[in-house]
């Protein structure tokens, strides 16, 4: 039987911020800062959000390449890679399901010999130049990565019981803790602690239930 491991990719296998970073290096920062906070508050839509860096990125006309430089900085959590590495020993295929930039993502898949991705948001380029973020209409705060998660199970005939979830770093990724037998290096929300199957004192330490 199918056997997968769905990770959250910032705060779980990556340090920091892909989005601050960007936002501070290619000139967003002080709007993207205010649009968070309305969106916190329910004031702007996802898409108005989306709308407004886009478009400062587009006039920066800043190119692929300058993301993928200003990714490539991204430092890993500790046990990784041997937790991939086991995980893959186990029979595990392992997927990244993530709101970060795809860029981002597929550096980090190449780095750790990720089998798949699949980010929320998708970075558009014509001819090298930035144009526009691609948001997946399913995916939202609150079940947005469950969605994920039901799809794929479907598609590669796997069993529920036999699939993995770790993260727990942010809310997130609540629903995806509560639907899959999940994992969470030392949780600091309440909420997830509430779901979560397992804490464990470091990513390597899940390959001792698994």
């Amino acid at each position: 039987m199918k056997k997968i491991a769905f990770f959250d990719l910032e705060g779980t296998l990556t340090e920091g911020s892909s989005w601050n970073h960007i936002k501070i290096k290619f000139g967003a920062k002080e709007l993207s800062d205010e649009y968070d906070l309305l969106y916190e508050e329910g004031k702007v839509g996802f898409e108005e959000w989306r709308r407004q860096l886009s478009s400062i990125w587009a006039k920066n006309k800043v190119t692929k390449q300058q993301f993928i430089d200003m990714f490539k900085d991204f430092k890993l959590k500790l046990g990784a890679k041997e937790l991939i590495s086991g995980l893959k020993d186990k029979g595990f295929k392992i997927i990244i399901i993530t709101g970060a930039p795809d860029v981002f993502a597929e550096l980090v898949a190449e780095e750790l010999g990720i089998d798949e991705t699949y980010s929320a948001n998708e970075f558009v380029f014509k001819d090298g130049f930035f144009q526009d973020i691609k948001t997946h209409e399913e995916y939202r705060r609150g079940q947005g990565k469950v969605h994920f998660i039901r799809k794929i199970i479907d598609e590669k005939n796997a069993n529920k019981e036999d699939c993995i979830a770790i993260g727990g770093d942010d809310i997130n990724d609540y629903w995806m803790m509560k639907e899959l037998n999940s994992f969470a290096v030392k949780p600091h929300l309440e909420r997830i602690k509430e779901v979560v199957d397992h804490e464990v004192d470091e990513l390597i330490d899940v390959l001792e239930t698994v």
